[in-house]
């Protein structure tokens, strides 16, 4: 499961922010920097991360384009992905599935409504 930013986070983790979900290059001075050179706290509480990219997705989210509908734990112990894909077919991704993720948050960030009088 994923946790909330504490001194544990390591190099190599991956983390969820609000701009969405990256890895872990480099820790010091209470911050730590992510793979596109952004940098965080240590202490934001807002931030959660883990060795496990699949554990940071959340339903709402896009993964290889298409939308996480449900998330659980396949037998019981494997994290699997629901997502819905073209024609409203569902796939199932495994983390080894995953190639690209579009957080919610950076879908909102970035779509525009088109107002319509």
């Amino acid at each position: 499961m994923s946790k909330e930013i504490n001194m544990d986070i390591e190099i190599g983790d991956y983390v969820r922010t609000k701009s969405g979900i990256g890895k872990v290059e480099q820790i010091g001075n209470s911050l730590f920097w992510l793979e596109d050179c952004s940098s965080y706290s240590l202490s934001d509480k807002t931030i959660k991360y883990s060795k496990n990219i699949i554990e940071l997705i959340e339903v709402g989210d896009f993964v290889n384009g298409n939308r996480v509908v449900d998330k659980y734990l396949y037998a019981g112990e494997k994290p699997v992905l629901e997502t819905v894909g073209i024609k409203y077919n569902a796939y199932c991704l495994s983390e080894g599935d995953i190639r690209e993720i579009l957080t919610k948050e950076q879908y909102l960030q970035n779509c525009y409504t088109v107002k319509r009088s």
